[in-house]
């Protein structure tokens, strides 16, 4: 099966959530793939701080059913720009069905990142921006 590229991905995004067409399409991002799906970890970041669950379960389905049927620059963008991201901490009930593929991408990064030095004040300022 051929994977989608950046461009047909962007487009099943912005169909899917026309609400972040705008920001995502801006001339200024285009060809950015990290800042588009920035664009729209903010959106599902939105809708998880402010208790918006059908929103943020409709932003999870999207991504865990397209992480592996892009291409791996689209791929990397949403592991690094989306799933690492996320933070849970005003609303731990979604983390719960936060789907579980993505849940283990996001262990492994953090366990990654947490062996990734063994200078424990750049541990911590790592662990401290995961957080905010």
């Amino acid at each position: 099966m051929e994977k989608k590229d950046e461009k047909a991905f962007i487009e099943e995004l912005v169909n899917t959530f026309p609400e972040i067409k705008e920001e995502v399409l801006d001339e200024d991002w285009a060809g950015l793939i990290h800042l588009q799906v920035g664009d729209f970890m903010r959106f599902t970041q939105k809708a998880i701080d402010s208790n918006d669950a059908s929103t943020a379960l409709k932003c999870f389905q999207f991504v865990d059913e397209n992480i592996n049927k892009v291409g791996s620059k689209v791929e990397n963008a949403l592991v690094i720009s989306w799933v690492f991201h996320l933070n849970f901490n005003r609303n731990e009930n979604l983390h719960s069905q936060f789907p579980s593929a993505l849940k283990e991408i996001r262990v492994k990064l953090e366990e990654h990142y947490d062996k990734a030095s063994d200078n424990e004040k750049l541990n911590s300022f790592l662990k401290d921006l995961n957080e905010d």
